[in-house]
């Protein structure tokens, strides 16, 4: 599923498309000389250590990615409501109440839209460019929010705290 999920510009293939050195049930036709982006990826299934065969990116339809802040599903487009499916949708939630204790995001990524899971429902942001960000946080009546900004956005650089979060 990685090699349909993520983007990989070396390798020219559209995001949500099979790579084209893909070989399905097979493997990877370019391996040894694979694109160090590829050899670098590390999924959530095979590195944390108790995440439960229902996870097999293959079985789920879900590609996890974690980067120290955020943790980011990638759902295949083909299968866009699989997390919200049991055992995962169950799952997620538990995980973004653990992750923003710990000050991180959980996100869901089906293409380009993304839905930020807060602790107390889920946040339906659109689609997020390149040069935009996800933030995550308190609103003032006590409740969770999410929002897009650019990546430039003036805020930001005051740690963000005056953007509106829905």
């Amino acid at each position: 599923m990685c090699c349909k999920l993520l983007h990989v510009p070396e390798t020219s293939s559209p995001v949500g498309d099979w790579c084209q050195h893909c070989q399905l049930g097979k493997g990877c036709a370019i391996y040894a000389d694979r694109p160090q982006r590829c050899r670098d990826f590390q999924c959530g299934w095979l590195v944390w250590t108790k995440v439960p065969e229902h996870w097999f990116p293959a079985k789920s339809r879900i590609v996890v990615v974690s980067d120290g802040s955020r943790i980011t599903l990638m759902v295949d487009p083909a299968s866009p409501a699989r997390w919200r499916e049991q055992p995962w949708f169950g799952e997620l939630k538990a995980l973004a109440v653990m992750a923003f204790a710990e000050q991180r995001q959980v996100l869901v990524r089906i293409g380009r839209k993304v839905i930020a899971m807060l602790p107390d429902r889920d946040c339906d942001l659109g689609v997020v460019t390149d040069d935009e960000m996800v933030i995550t946080g308190l609103r003032p009546n006590g409740t969770w929010g999410a929002a897009k900004v650019h990546k430039d956005d003036p805020r930001m650089a005051q740690g963000g705290a005056t953007i509106p979060l829905g």
